[in-house]
């Protein structure tokens, strides 16, 4: 049962990856797109003179592993929801339905390749960063943020499979994808110190994993300081742990009530 799972986990991965190279530029808009998005932050960082900082190049560092994180949170929330969408309007969703590989296992396998894509593309930002725009890292560190990133796109992968679970109920979710995105980027201090929020929205960063995943990569990419390492570990793990069984549970309850309703393949 677990091979014939891996097996059909492993065509999906290979099928999505066959639709990404077919696009002949698609990588080199990657890398030209994260080269633009880091030249943005390293001349915006040139401004900055605020006391949260003690120089430009500290704050480039900020913005930069702020980016990162970002594309892996995007990946996470954006991409899975948006392929079901196409899915469901190309027709093509059916064919898991009523495979051996089943719905819910299709859809998780979804999520691998945008993790891939997502993993190289934080790896383009960082390596343009450093070579390019001189951004200092921590060497010593620094090869621990691959499982890190993974971690952190494990933990945000509960929020994908909540919002592609709505897929199946009220079919439009892009609008609700951006928002949770947009608030967890702001709650978060993606481009800026949580401690410069508002007292009555701060305690917002310590409950979602967005916060210790750009801790926790800050400090082995650039060697920030950071509270403890084991600490921030587990709270990124435990967002996965508590949450990605409650929503894979949720999206295979909305699946059901799609099928039983008889709207599965409305879009």
């Amino acid at each position: 049962m677990l091979r014939s799972d891996l097996a059909g986990a492993a065509a999906v991965v290979r099928r999505d990856f066959l639709v990404f190279v077919s696009y002949r530029f698609r990588f080199l808009s990657e890398i030209v797109a994260a080269t633009l998005a880091v030249a943005l932050f390293y001349y915006v960082s040139r401004l900055v003179t605020s006391g949260a900082f003690t120089s430009s190049d500290e704050y480039f560092a900020f913005a930069v592993m702020g980016l990162v994180v970002l594309e892996v949170l995007t990946a996470a929330l954006v991409v899975m929801p948006l392929a079901l969408r196409q899915e469901l309007v190309a027709g093509t969703f059916e064919r898991s339905l009523v495979s051996a590989f089943g719905p819910v296992q299709y859809l998780l396998a979804m999520s691998v390749f945008p993790f891939l894509s997502t993993l190289v593309r934080a790896m383009i930002t960082i390596t343009v960063a450093v070579v390019v725009f001189g951004m200092p890292v921590d060497w010593s560190t620094a090869i621990l943020a691959l499982p890190t990133v993974a971690l952190g796109f494990v933990a945000f992968l509960p929020f994908a499979l909540l919002i592609t679970a709505a897929v199946f109920v009220v079919k439009q979710v892009g609008a609700g994808s951006g928002l949770l995105l947009a608030c967890l980027s702001i709650s978060a201090g993606v481009l800026f110190p949580v401690f410069l929020l508002p007292d009555w929205i701060e305690w917002t960063s310590d409950v979602q994993p967005l916060t210790p995943a750009l801790d926790l990569l800050r400090h082995l990419v650039t060697g920030s300081p950071i509270d403890s390492v084991w600490t921030t570990t587990l709270r990124l793990a435990a967002f996965a742990a508590v949450l990605l069984p409650v929503s894979i549970v949720a999206l295979s309850a909305c699946l059901r009530y799609a099928q039983r309703h008889g709207t599965v393949l409305e879009y």
